[in-house]
């Protein structure tokens, strides 16, 4: 069984997302804060990060950034209710496996999270 974390500050999001993949056969643990998911990462690193880029404290981009130092090959899909902002062009040079925009497209992103899961996105961060 494949392992999803879900990292958002927005708990609805993260309910609804986790009681899908959950649905789907994922093991899925959650995080509301980028200091959350580090300490969830460096305990057991997950197969797939699903994260919010903006939130309070550490945002979506320092995290990713800090579990790339901590985990090279951790694939990690970024969402965000903002598509031009400065935040996600930094994110797209962090190299995520994708950036999704709010309101979520969900079979585009269980598509996404299925193929991140299964490997057969290159964790260098093409995307399909």
């Amino acid at each position: 069984m494949s392992s999803i974390l879900i990292v958002d500050d927005d708990k609805g999001m993260v309910e609804t997302l986790a009681d899908i993949l959950m649905a789907r056969r994922y093991d899925v643990s959650t995080a509301e804060t980028g200091e959350r998911a580090l300490a969830s990462v460096r305990r057991h690193a997950p197969d797939v990060v699903l994260m919010d880029i903006k939130m309070p404290g550490l945002n979506g981009v320092q995290t990713l950034q800090a579990m790339k130092a901590m985990a090279p090959r951790l694939k990690v899909i970024m969402m965000t209710a903002f598509t031009r902002d400065e935040l996600v062009a930094e994110a797209q040079r962090a190299m995520p496996v994708a950036i999704v925009p709010k309101p979520l497209d969900l079979d585009h992103v269980l598509g996404l999270v299925d193929r991140a899961a299964q490997s057969r996105i290159d964790p260098s961060g093409a995307r399909p």
